[in-house]
């Protein structure tokens, strides 16, 4: 899989789990079961995601991962920071919105420090997926 295509992948399922979760976090309402466990299952695609890149050998996934979410913790770091509003629209549609459900389950408000750990988080569980990918694939065989 080229970055282009990972690029794509990602962003397209951003989008989806994005789009469920979005109402709620515009709005700044409390995240609802429902869209706690669609952030779950988002986070839970990212263990599978890495899983499946690491098992297929693909090169350069974890240094393209961890620029993936650095960019993320970056520009919440620029608009938390320097209030440069303007980049809200690219992280709430591809880090904020899907992430916003994990409120529901820490009860926590809606602010920066949040999105700091669950970006961190999503990445060590991506993290998780490589290493568990490489782990079944270092699996000694038994030979009979």
């Amino acid at each position: 899989m080229s970055i282009k295509v990972n690029v794509m992948f990602l962003l397209f399922i951003s989008a989806i789990f994005g789009a469920f979760n979005f109402e709620v976090f515009f709005m700044g309402q409390t995240p609802t079961e429902t869209q706690g466990f669609i952030s779950l299952s988002f986070v839970f695609l990212w263990l599978i995601y890495g899983f499946i890149t690491s098992f297929k050998k693909i090169k350069y996934f974890l240094i393209f991962i961890t620029l993936y979410w650095c960019i993320g913790l970056l520009l919440t770091l620029i608009v938390c920071l320097l209030q440069w509003y303007i980049l809200i629209i690219p992280l709430t549609c591809i880090y904020f919105a899907p992430l916003d459900g994990l409120r529901y389950f820490f009860k926590v408000p809606i602010d920066g420090n949040f999105f700091y750990f669950a970006i961190f988080l999503s990445y060590l569980v991506t993290v998780f997926g490589c290493f568990l990918g490489k782990l079944t694939i270092n699996k000694p065989t038994s030979k009979k």
